[in-house]
């Protein structure tokens, strides 16, 4: 209401006269221009809870507890009513009465003065726009309240209303420049051109307030740039998403605050109370921002990860919201490779890389792998693993196996699969991950077992290359004892393949599986020269397909160690054996010439026993203490088995053990070597023994002729 309307200055006169009417015409003229100043500011400074509170706080100073209680209740009432439309300027005026003097309010309600033409007229220049009325009140020498200066100082600086402070900032807060407020790229900041005449305290708040202009300008900087690089990749693109997201709860509260500004209802200080909020959700939005800089995919996320250690509850969700988004990509990625084992990943942004380049056989080992960079910080290494497992796991059985039957997942792992995927750092994925790996690896181990017959597949290769069928060997030897004898060239290794099916055909391992017997081989090794047969012949059990990766290239090698060191000591028995057998024949067909040899056999006999002595001891080690107990170790691990990787590492062990207990290692090298030049003793004493028997049938058949 304008203090300058003829209706206004009646009634203020009416009231001034009967309140006043034994007062003193000065006394009057003070409170009617009191009056006049009240009604001439605005009232309104601030929004309404802050007024409500200032009389809240000044009536608990003043008056205790209970004024303070009946005060809350009562303005509760109030602002369930429809009325008054102008609370705040209501609550307003009633703060700056009780500021008033208290002379002042005596005054208007003891005194009741009469009130003359010529003392009206003496006052009634006082009802003036505001700077007129700050000008008269300092030349009467009335001192000026502290709400008609503060009202005039929010009100215009200078010529540049608040209005227009106001409406500049909601343009610098939305990254556009004005003819006040410029943005100044050697500095990255904005900076006020008009503004400098600016009280202080105004100057701090436009410049808190400009601080989202610069925060906005660098958010969306951000975004643009990234979303104009192609490789930026999908969780790069995400989380832009995520920021974009943010940025439209900040537009809504710009256009809430243009509609304010429009209305006249918005002050510099309301600005800043809105925006108070809202700056701190920039500032932490900037700072991810900066953070992220140039990474991409699981680098990106960990990068975000590492604000979730704020303490606050409101940064900690707002991050947890925007790693979320930024996260669905990965999600997605994590979803089709435990389930399908798809590894989609256009931009190299998961965890997992995939060689095409490496071949099918060596799937398993070396096709799939975890890049560290990109694994991220939420998801440990333990767990990653897994997660390749998994996914390593489906693309073997489609692949390697040719096995295409679904896995068949049970409804609860489905739906918590969908919780867990989506929780993506909370306990629910590790729960899941587990529950997939044990679903698949199952799987594929009871493949393995009943489709491929892994468990007789090593217990053929314990038969044949670690000499535990005692009949085929035995049989075996007797067979290719003498061909063996002759020079590595005069042996062909078609007639010694013949003979071993032979040996198979009259011994026990008949009653193998058909696979498992063409599988065994017989392969002549380089020959050098000075070699016979023992020297170039071994065995060798063909694996190929999934069982080829528990028993690959190197271990059919060590195998082949293995084979030859056991053959040797089997051909040292085979030769004792044999030594025994002619003995015991000369003893029942040439009784004379036994008589006649005595001496030497005894002596003969003693070697050999020394020598079986020795022969049993170390048959004693290998069967007993190195083969029994390794094959017993190896059988335990492949019945509870939990993946793969498990069986290939307990059947890397067992070989490994075997290897180093039969001092076949690096380490051993030398005991091996006495151990061979031993074997070579009893070889060429045997070798020996055999040629004098010949010499002596020789001689004998000669001296029967004479005879």
């Amino acid at each position: 209401v304008s203090t300058q309307s003829t209706g206004v200055n009646e009634l203020l006169k009416q009231l001034c006269t009967q309140q006043l009417s034994n007062a003193d015409p000065s006394e009057v003229s003070r409170s009617y221009q009191h009056c006049c100043r009240m009604l001439d500011s605005k009232p309104f400074v601030g929004d309404e809870s802050q007024i409500s509170e200032e009389i809240k706080r000044k009536l608990f100073a003043k008056k205790g507890y209970n004024h303070s209680n009946q005060y809350s209740d009562t303005y509760e009432k109030l602002s369930h009513m429809d009325g008054p439309q102008n609370r705040e300027a209501v609550l307003y005026f009633l703060m700056l009465l009780s500021n008033a003097k208290k002379s002042d309010s005596v005054a208007l309600v003891k005194h009741t003065p009469s009130f003359s033409k010529s003392d009206a007229t003496s006052v009634a220049p006082c009802i003036l726009p505001n700077r007129e009325v700050a000008v008269k009140s300092r030349q009467d020498g009335l001192a000026m309240p502290r709400y008609a200066s503060a009202v005039l100082s929010a009100e215009s600086f200078d010529g540049y209303s608040q209005a227009d402070l106001v409406r500049d900032l909601l343009f610098v807060c939305q990254g556009i420049e004005t003819n006040a407020i410029r943005w100044d790229a050697s500095r990255m900041c904005y900076v006020p051109v008009s503004l400098i005449k600016l009280p202080k305290t105004k100057l701090d708040m436009a410049c808190k307030i400009a601080e989202l202009g610069f925060l906005y300008k660098q958010i969306k900087s951000f975004v643009d740039q990234r979303l104009s690089e192609q490789s930026y990749g999908l969780i790069g693109q995400a989380f832009c998403s995520a920021i974009m997201q943010e940025l439209k709860e900040y537009y809504r509260l710009i256009a809430v605050l243009e509609n304010q500004n429009a209305a006249g209802k918005l002050s510099l200080h309301r600005l800043l109370v809105w925006s108070h909020d809202t700056f701190d959700r920039l500032r932490l939005i900037s700072s991810l921002c900066s953070q992220a800089g140039y990474a991409n995919g699981g680098g990106l996320a960990s990068c975000l990860h590492t604000f979730l250690q704020y303490g606050d509850p409101t940064y900690h969700n707002l991050v947890n919201e925007v790693l979320h988004l930024t996260t669905r990509p990965l999600r997605e990625m994590l979803r089709r490779w435990i389930y399908e084992g798809d590894c989609c990943d256009g931009y190299g942004e998961f965890f997992i890389t995939v060689d095409s380049n490496i071949p099918e056989d060596l799937l398993w080992e070396s096709k799939y792998s975890i890049r560290l960079e990109m694994l991220p910080s939420f998801i440990p290494k333990h767990m990653a693993e897994r997660i390749l497992l998994i996914g390593k796991t489906i693309n073997f059985i489609r692949v390697v196996c040719r096995d295409h039957s679904p896995i068949n997942f049970p409804f609860s792992t489905v739906a918590s699969g969908s919780q867990g995927l989506n929780d993506i750092i909370g306990p629910d994925l590790h729960n899941h991950i587990s529950e997939v790996y044990k679903i698949t690896s199952a799987h594929l181990i009871s493949l393995l077992k009943k489709k491929y017959l892994l468990c007789e597949h090593l217990t053929a290769i314990r038969d044949y290359l670690l000499l535990g069928q005692g009949d085929f060997v035995q049989h075996l030897m007797d067979l290719i004892c003498k061909d063996l004898s002759s020079t590595a060239r005069e042996i062909s290794t078609s007639m010694l393949q013949s003979k071993l099916e032979t040996a198979q055909r009259a011994t026990n391992a008949q009653y193998h599986n058909i696979d498992i017997i063409r599988r065994v081989n017989v392969i002549k090794l380089e020959e050098s020269l000075g070699d016979t047969g023992w020297d170039v012949f071994t065995v060798d059990y063909a694996l190929n397909g999934p069982l080829a990766v528990i028993v690959n290239q190197d271990s059919r090698e060590t195998y082949l160690c293995i084979f030859r060191m056991l053959w040797k000591t089997k051909r040292i028995e085979h030769g004792l054996r044999r030594m025994w057998a002619k003995t015991a024949t000369w003893e029942r067909t040439l009784p004379y010439l036994v008589a006649d040899i005595r001496p030497f056999r005894h002596l003969v006999n003693i070697i050999c026993s020394e020598i079986q002595h020795f022969i049993c001891q170390i048959q004693y080690y290998i069967n007993f203490e190195v083969l029994e107990c390794s094959w017993k170790e190896l059988e335990n691990a492949v019945d509870t088995a939990q993946d793969l990787d498990y069986i290939i590492d307990a059947h890397k062990r067992f070989i490994g053990i075997v290897s180093e207990r039969l001092m076949l290692s690096e380490e051993h090298k030398t005991v091996l070597e006495k151990l061979y030049a031993n074997y070579n003793i009893v070889i060429n004493f045997i070798q020996r023994y055999e040629d004098s028997c010949e010499t002596l049938k020789m001689n004998n058949t000669i001296r029967e002729e004479r005879v």
